[in-house]
């Protein structure tokens, strides 16, 4: 039998009593720990499934949806400090100009995904501010939507 001699905490199973110290695992146990929990940032995480049983790994719902609107040329946004895995940005069917996407810095008409009107790009990122836009025409709209 295995034994995890580092107490790793699971908040979401809410165990009671919580484990201290080692715990043994028969094989049955570790395989089916293999199968619900995932590793992130150094902590287990559980899996999330619909109430079917079908994992969200692939396509996960959207948590919301909202628009930037250039108030100048040249405009700059940076999105929010908002948990996500993913986002999809799309040009506003009636903007003029082009909007210019970037992860982690400054959008920029060198090193960014351009956006003309109707045209979308979706990117994986762990918090919506790691997103970087420049709205070239003032009043232009960007629609992001976010999931998590």
């Amino acid at each position: 039998m295995l034994q995890i001699g580092t107490p790793m905490a699971i908040p979401e199973l809410d165990l009671r009593p919580e484990p201290v110290g080692g715990v043994n695992l028969s094989e049955d146990m570790q395989q089916a720990l293999a199968l619900l929990a995932g590793f992130w940032k150094n902590r287990r995480v559980l899996l999330k499934s619909s109430m079917a049983g079908i994992l969200f790994v692939a396509e996960p719902q959207i948590t919301d949806v909202y628009h930037v609107q250039a108030t100048s040329g040249d405009y700059l946004y940076r999105g929010e400090d908002i948990q996500c895995t993913e986002v999809m940005i799309m040009g506003h069917p009636d903007n003029a100009g082009l909007i210019w996407v970037k992860p982690h810095l400054q959008a920029d008409t060198n090193n960014s995904w351009p956006l003309a009107k109707k045209e979308v790009v979706k990117i994986s990122l762990s918090a919506l501010s790691q997103l970087h836009l420049r709205i070239v025409t003032q009043n232009d709209i960007a629609i992001i939507a976010y999931t998590l």
